[in-house]
């Protein structure tokens, strides 16, 4: 009966086992599968490899290496706080220009309303009134909305900065 593929290839797969890896040995009383050589030290490049990430360690935990973290986190920080500020400056432009527009909107609106509860007002200037009044809302909607971003973004720029002196300090009791 012929040999199917994948018996020949666990046949292969065994002797090359055999072959590459002197320590394998079969399951049994022979302590497993697998063994070890039985010698102690190891190849020299691996005691090599283990001193170098050991001492890799030791300047990792060194305090001028953590001083070094500390104070570039800092500064990454305050990189981040600037670039917010950029984008704080032209928000507060746009609040003062939408607080003006809610100002003037809100008195449009009052003007309009007290010319539509006139006794003879015709149904133009009610429809005035109540378009007026929909300006006043959406002016005031957008002020608002600009208030929110900019206060968020002034807590996000303290929050930034403070935590940036928080690790200056940190650093200099290193």
């Amino acid at each position: 009966m012929p040999e199917t593929w994948a018996a020949s290839w666990a046949s292969q797969w065994a002797a090359s086992a055999q072959r590459f890896n002197p320590n394998h040995l079969p399951a049994g009383t022979g302590g497993g599968e697998f063994t070890s050589s039985g010698s102690g030290g190891g190849s020299p490049a691996a005691k090599a490899h283990a001193a170098h990430v050991a001492h890799m360690a030791h300047l990792a935990n060194s305090p001028a290496a953590r001083k070094a973290v500390l104070q570039s986190k800092a500064k990454a920080d305050r990189a981040r706080a600037r670039v917010l500020q950029g984008q704080l400056a032209p928000l507060v432009k746009q609040e003062a220009a939408a607080q003006a527009a809610a100002k003037k909107a809100g008195t449009a609106a009052k003007a309009a309303a007290a010319a539509a509860k006139h006794p003879g007002a015709v149904p133009a200037v009610k429809h005035h009134a109540a378009v007026t009044h929909k300006a006043h809302r959406k002016a005031t909607a957008k002020h608002a909305s600009l208030k929110t971003r900019i206060a968020g973004l002034r807590t996000q720029i303290r929050g930034l900065l403070t935590q940036a002196t928080a690790l200056d300090a940190q650093a200099a009791k290193l």
